[in-house]
């Protein structure tokens, strides 16, 4: 097992009952900036928050001594896989926490990185020598959900819930279920579904072990994706189709523009928040944005900002002045073709659910 693409781990993790774990803890959206602002004493985002808020990763390594040292965190005793369970709005997921050895090759990403947010991330991991939240990714051939029914038919070892979810982790040591769950996750490809800075960062970690990648690996079925739209300030919309050769529809409103790019993963619709505007790309509309329209516009990437709603993308365009693209989603079959082949979709190009519970199973090591 020790020389396994798969293998197990001691997870970390906040001690408490399910109250104390479920307020330390949080379950992210698409964006950084909607992170709680003012947070408690001992929540997990002051471990994360140096990759972001500030210019500090050692400050985080203190947190996190700390914390271990006065017991608000804990390691697990012996290594072990993880079910995890998520139930959110009548969905149910099961999948399974797992080191993959990056080094061989198994997970793949379909989506480029912003090198800055990498860079963050990388100094994070090399600072504190931990991994604070998994990657999330998903098999592309034999499922992985009917291995750890068995696990999950006792109590939760740790559970937390709030706002109509709840995320259940049960520790794995029986040897015939890691073995059955190690060989069926290292004979085939898992695609990143979200997590892409955290691979970029973690496959150049300077250490053995920083290159063992904290994993969620969920089954396609249990999977929701939509995308992540664009928007860019001081852009008329009358401009922004100027020499690009794609035919324009007007659109009635912001639900007509839903309905137009629900049809197909290759349409677009540009809107100031009161005009709406219908093209098709006849390719992934992210890759549109970002081989043809971001050039030929000339704009620079801080110069776009991104929201997965489509709604408060088109209200932004119509409150700050500019345009908005409002994206289709990429399909799944695009995703894992990205993935496999190694062409990769722009960066945010589509956006995952469920994402794991950032602070319920992390890692350290040395």
């Amino acid at each position: 097992m020790d020389n396994a693409v798969i293998r197990p781990f001691r997870a970390v993790g906040f001690r408490g009952g399910s109250a104390v774990v479920s307020t330390r803890t949080y379950v992210p959206s698409a964006s950084w900036s909607r992170a709680p602002r003012d947070l408690p004493e001992h929540h997990v985002l002051r471990l994360l928050e140096p990759a972001f808020r500030s210019d500090d990763p050692h400050q985080a390594t203190r947190v996190a001594h700390e914390w271990m040292d006065d017991g608000t965190l804990g390691i697990d005793a012996e290594p072990a896989f993880y079910a995890y369970r998520t139930v959110e709005d009548g969905h149910e997921a099961l999948g399974v926490v797992v080191l993959v050895d990056l080094e061989a090759g198994n997970l793949r990403p379909h989506e480029d990185v912003i090198a800055a947010y990498a860079i963050r991330q990388a100094r994070l991991a090399e600072a504190t020598r931990a991994q604070w939240e998994p990657i999330t990714a998903y098999t592309t051939r034999e499922p992985i959900g009917p291995l750890l029914a068995a696990a999950t038919d006792r109590p939760a070892d740790h559970v937390a819930e709030d706002l109509g979810r709840s995320d259940e982790i049960w520790a794995i040591t029986d040897p015939k279920t890691l073995r059955a769950v190690s060989e069926r996750l290292a004979d085939q490809q898992l695609v990143i579904a979200d997590g892409h800075h955290r691979y970029a960062a973690w496959r150049t970690a300077p250490e053995r072990e920083g290159r063992l990648a904290l994993t969620l690996v969920l089954d396609q079925p249990v999977l929701t994706v939509g995308p992540i739209h664009r928007f860019v300030a001081q852009l008329n919309l009358d401009e922004a189709l100027l020499g690009l050769p794609l035919p324009a529809l007007e659109l009635a409103g912001v639900e007509a523009a839903a309905e137009f790019i629900a049809v197909s993963e290759t349409r677009c619709v540009l809107t100031d928040g009161r005009r709406f505007l219908g093209v098709d790309a006849y390719e992934c509309a992210s890759c549109w944005v970002e081989d043809v329209f971001t050039p030929h516009h000339g704009l620079e990437s801080d110069a776009v900002s991104y929201e997965p709603d489509l709604d408060a993308a088109a209200r932004i365009a119509k409150e700050e002045g500019g345009v908005s693209l409002l994206l289709a989603t990429p399909s799944l079959e695009t995703v894992t073709r990205a993935a496999t082949t190694g062409r990769l979709l722009p960066h945010k190009s589509s956006w995952f659910r469920p994402k794991p519970r950032v602070g319920m199973i992390m890692r350290r090591w040395g």
